[in-house]
């Protein structure tokens, strides 16, 4: 009975949302611009679903294409008051407090995990307060890295529901569209792409003509989109890696296929993320020869890649021979520059209190640090720590090993920067969140054959409050 309360609560809370949200979009559609009023529909065709489980999937799998919404809808001009940089954001926000009596009630929760989170909330709180007032782009990190945290903890204390067995199975098929719309703009280059890069002062990728520019697909930059290629490839190799299916080569594919425009972004991070996920898999769950011929097919995959490398040296500037094959420590700019911003960690006591204008850094525990302070920081690596060891894990137990090597990607992404800045950061949240929840049950349930949890066992953490 109480359940059956708490879900029709929840639903009451998004219907109000819904009828709120047709009002607003019919005002803004007769006085405000083009981006409120798409900002309103879309919270409308979400909250009209009335299902949580809907939402998070709808919002999770639609993400990666919000910022290519933007471009398209303001002619890629760039606007920090654009309501679309935040509408996912805001969508996952709204399910967050339709299960806010579930929330209440969590008996059994990630306890490093949740430590951790507690921390970057109330590091955040405490800097938008003291910090010496915020910018918009603070704000817009505030929002982001908040939703996010709170959206791991929810779904691993299994107050929301755990959605990635739904994202894992459809969000190739996103990544492989966004990957084809990659190779459309690296050669053609549209004329809402070229508009986002003059005005959004993206010129270090390149320049606003065909093959000469890092593509980011319907993301704002490479990084964002090679990460989300990337997740697809661990994805789709991991479901060829770790089970007997006739798809096995389909997948082996289309993982080779989604590497082609994650080549094209430039991220070489990306790539090192892909090959150590994939090594996890085959060192904690394969066995004496059946590693050896998946490593083979990496090989020559990685070989595959150089030689596409080589070709496009030839029309680009961008792509040099030695850029994913050659390293020098003395000279790589993007190496120098991280090493520089690691040496923020010499002087902690500078940063008691954040300063939350914005700024990014190319390390997840080095950005919010210097925006939300040191608390936000310790906070976050200690969340993130806690992710990794259950992960880990689960690898280990054959527990949800998509989900888990898809953190371990993640993980490795945060090492360059702040996954939570965008659609990705929710996607990302997903995996963690569902990592979490899944050792969480594992630790509650008597393993089956080989260490696996049962299927029926493992149905768990999509239930009880799925709706």
């Amino acid at each position: 009975m109480k359940k059956a309360a708490s879900l029709l609560q929840g639903r009451v809370f998004l219907a109000v949302v819904g009828v709120g949200s047709t009002i607003a979009a019919v005002v803004v559609l007769l006085s405000a611009s083009l981006s409120f009023a798409v900002f309103a529909l879309f919270v409308l065709a979400l909250v009209v679903m009335l299902r949580r489980a809907a939402i998070l999937t709808s919002v999770f799998l639609v993400a990666p294409f919000i910022p290519l919404l933007r471009r398209l809808v303001n002619n890629g001009t760039a606007s920090n008051a654009d309501p679309l940089a935040v509408v996912a954001f805001v969508a996952v926000g709204l399910v967050l407090a339709a299960s806010f009596t579930q929330i209440l009630r969590v008996q059994r929760m990630p306890k490093m995990f949740a430590a951790g989170a507690l921390m970057v909330a109330a590091s955040v709180v405490l800097s938008l307060g003291l910090g010496g007032g915020a910018q918009v782009e603070g704000l817009f990190s505030a929002l982001g890295v908040t939703v996010s945290i709170l959206l791991i903890a929810a779904i691993g204390a299994g107050a929301v529901p755990d959605v990635w067995p739904s994202v894992e199975r459809y969000l190739p098929l996103v990544g492989a569209l966004g990957g084809l719309y990659g190779l459309y703009q690296y050669y053609v280059l549209p004329q809402w792409d070229r508009f986002w890069m003059l005005n959004s002062g993206l010129s270090s990728i390149g320049q606003p003509l065909p093959q000469q520019v890092r593509i980011f697909g319907p993301a704002e930059a490479p990084g964002p989109f090679a990460f989300v290629l990337g997740l697809c490839v661990v994805i789709v190799a991991s479901k060829a890696l770790s089970s007997d299916s006739r798809n096995r080569l389909l997948f082996a594919g289309l993982s080779v296929g989604l590497l082609i425009p994650m080549l094209l972004t430039g991220v070489r991070t990306a790539i090192v993320g892909v090959v150590i996920s994939l090594a996890a898999i085959l060192f904690l769950r394969s066995r004496g020869a059946s590693r050896i011929l998946p490593m083979i097919g990496m090989a020559v995959v990685l070989a595959l890649l150089v030689v596409v490398q080589g070709r496009l040296s030839g029309s680009s500037s961008l792509f040099a021979a030695d850029r994913y094959t050659g390293f020098n420590a003395s000279t790589d700019k993007s190496f120098q520059d991280r090493i520089e911003i690691l040496s923020l960690l010499k002087s902690p006591s500078q940063y008691l209190v954040g300063h939350p204008s914005g700024a990014r850094y190319d390390n997840i525990v080095i950005d919010l640090m210097v925006n939300f302070g040191l608390l936000a920081a310790v906070g976050v690596a200690i969340a993130l720590i806690a992710v990794m060891v259950a992960a880990v894990s689960n690898l280990r137990e054959g527990v949800s090993p998509v989900a888990a090597s898809s953190s371990v990607f993640i993980l490795i992404a945060a090492l360059s920067g702040n996954i939570f800045l965008s659609g990705f950061g929710l996607i990302a949240a997903a995996a963690l969140g569902s990592t979490l929840r899944s050792k969480l049950m594992s630790r509650r349930t008597p393993h089956g054959i080989n260490g696996a949890v049962p299927r029926e066992v493992a149905s768990l953490t999509q239930r009880g409050s799925s709706k």
